[in-house]
């Protein structure tokens, strides 16, 4: 993949994003900020989504062949499991997560490797699943491989993935350099556009405007995130999110559904 002049030359991306997870620590540091920060990530908005992702989940998972791309420990692969899929294969590059994912397997049905998606896969798949892992990644061509190659006909793909067109999202990473890795960069609008013209069956699904900030605020405010404040902003972003799609890019992250 292309090495980018600032960044050790000798070490690919997907040496890098291992290094960054097995030795650095950037996971730890990450979730860190997502335990100081919490009501962002339990606010009503951001739940809602949640439960919104794991109804397209579970609507296409049964009886699927699913790829979990960054898989981790393995926790969302046997969720998919769970969720009636025939057989789950998942990949990931830290082999630290690897090595815990591979005592959940069951062979047949769940399975794991340590594995660059990076390089061609083997292997149809009718979902293709994956949480912050794309925008690691060289993920335009990631992508248009995978739905070419990898996607079964009638298949979906579906991520979960950060906006970068958000002011606070930049500054995050402007300050919390540790909890992230050389490669990651959040979806920018430039991004979208070429989705959307990538891609026929496309949807893209918009979370947290107001709610990102208030988040926050309400982490230090109040003991529970489902307090009055942020259940407005749930009712703002949902309609943001339906009647002003020229602030997508301005939202923390966003749903992305892909079909075939």
């Amino acid at each position: 993949m292309p090495e980018t002049g600032s960044k050790p030359a000798a070490a690919s991306r997907a040496e890098r994003e291992r290094v960054a997870y097995d030795e650095q620590g950037v996971f730890e540091a990450s979730n860190a900020w997502h335990v100081r920060f919490r009501h962002v990530f339990e606010s009503p908005n951001t739940l809602r989504n949640e439960r919104l992702f794991e109804q397209r989940l579970r609507a296409r998972v049964g009886g699927a062949r699913v790829l979990d791309i960054g898989c981790g420990d393995g926790e969302s692969s046997e969720r998919l499991l769970g969720l009636g899929a025939a057989c789950v294969r998942g990949i990931d590059v830290a082999e630290t997560f690897i090595e815990r994912a591979k005592l959940r397997e069951q062979p047949g049905r769940l399975e794991f490797a340590s594995q660059d998606v990076g390089q061609p896969l083997a292997g149809r798949f009718d979902v293709i699943f994956g949480r912050a892992i794309l925008h690691h990644l060289d993920w335009r061509e990631v992508l248009a491989r995978l739905h070419a190659d990898n996607l079964a006909p009638g298949g979906m793909m579906i991520f979960m993935e950060p906006l970068g067109g958000n002011l606070l999202t930049r500054l995050f990473h402007g300050l919390a350099r540790k909890a992230h890795t050389l490669d990651e960069r959040p979806f920018e609008s430039d991004d979208l556009r070429w989705l959307r013209r990538s891609f026929e069956s496309l949807e893209i699904l918009p979370i947290n405007y107001v709610s990102f900030p208030a988040g926050l605020v309400s982490s230090y405010l109040f003991r529970r995130a489902d307090n009055a404040m942020m259940r407005l902003c749930d009712r703002v972003d949902t309609w943001l999110a339906r009647h002003a799609a020229f602030l997508m890019p301005r939202f923390r992250q966003a749903i992305f559904v892909i079909g075939k």
